[in-house]
């Protein structure tokens, strides 16, 4: 080979061999990318066909951040300064709130407004219930049917009552709460009793300065009707207690008649008196009781009239509302 042919040939190896370097050290910068402007930040592919090459697109960091998920906004800052309304759940039930708003010249906010001192502390005893219904009545069709017990009349009083004091600004306790038992067998006697006892305790537990039990009535002639009210003379509380029964007696007449009823008034019971036991009363709730006491009978439930007449709950309302009244003209007057 000639020696022109041999140079040639070298030269041309060598310009391909820097040819071939230039090449791959640009592929190894990123290609045309590297050169390419420098705010492009990002490659889009194609999806290729069977047999064609994908095709590559350079994407400014613009258009690269525009495919990236964008961050939700801050929540705004709460005016801290401002009252939020309140959820729906949470609105007031008709109390209203013992706390006052925050006093808009200081921006502190208010204590909390004192709690009115309660006037006296009322013990409310409804008779009977926790399996012993008292007095029942039965329909006079001989079904051995029953529409109301003792239990349930008393207790519907008591709850009644103690509303009306509530909202007269009484603090007051139920010696039972909850729905009384249809008639059945009655609680033996040994707990009857003990049940007298805890009932009694609840007005020394919380310091109370009344209490009242909360019965019907029932008797063999069925012809016997009115209500009666009994306290205990033999007491070191004995003037108040003939005071209260009498208030509480003339309450009963007076929401009896105010319903339309009227029956015979048959006035209070002295205990001891009536029952002939000497100086000793009888009823466990107004003999250990050590506040001013009494024990109210509605009505007859084994009348058919009285009981048709406890049967209506707008006698409970009445009634309640005048004994409620009484109690609180017996407390007022000292």
């Amino acid at each position: 080979m000639a020696r022109w042919a041999s140079n040639l040939l070298f030269l041309s190896m060598l310009a391909w061999t820097a040819l071939t370097a230039a090449v791959g050290w640009t592929v190894l910068r990123g290609g045309p990318r590297a050169a390419a402007s420098s705010v492009e930040a990002a490659v889009a592919y194609d999806v290729a066909a069977p047999g064609i090459d994908r095709q590559v697109h350079y994407l400014t960091r613009a258009q690269a951040a525009a495919t990236l998920p964008q961050p939700e906004p801050a929540p705004a800052k709460r005016n801290m300064g401002r009252a939020q309304a309140p959820p729906r759940y949470s609105q007031s039930a008709g109390i209203a709130p013992r706390v006052k708003a925050a006093d808009p010249a200081t921006q502190q906010r208010a204590r909390p407004a004192p709690r009115p001192a309660a006037k006296a502390v009322i013990v409310l005893d409804p008779g009977h219930g926790r399996g012993d219904p008292g007095a029942t009545h039965y329909l006079p069709d001989g079904s051995g049917r029953w529409d109301v017990t003792e239990a349930e009349s008393n207790l519907r009083n008591a709850e009644l009552i103690r509303d009306n004091l509530v909202d007269m600004g009484y603090e007051v306790y139920l010696t039972r709460t909850g729905p009384g038992e249809g008639p059945g067998r009655p609680l033996p006697l040994q707990f009857i009793t003990s049940d007298l006892y805890s009932r009694v305790a609840l007005a020394t537990s919380v310091d109370a300065d009344l209490y009242l039990a909360i019965h019907g009535n029932g008797a063999s002639v069925k012809s016997i009707s009115g209500p009666e009210t009994w306290y205990c003379g033999k007491h070191e509380e004995g003037a108040a207690n003939e005071k209260l029964a009498r208030m509480v007696q003339q309450a009963m007449m007076n929401g009896l008649h105010e319903y339309g009823y009227f029956p015979p008034n048959r006035g209070i019971m002295e205990d001891a008196e009536r029952h002939h036991s000497g100086d000793f009363c009888q009823f466990v709730v107004t003999r250990e009781t050590p506040v001013p006491s009494a024990l109210l009978e509605f009505l007859f439930l084994s009348n058919d009239d009285d009981a048709r007449v406890l049967a209506d709950d707008r006698s409970h309302v009445l009634m309640a509302r005048q004994v409620a009244a009484a109690i609180d003209a017996f407390i007022q007057s000292g």
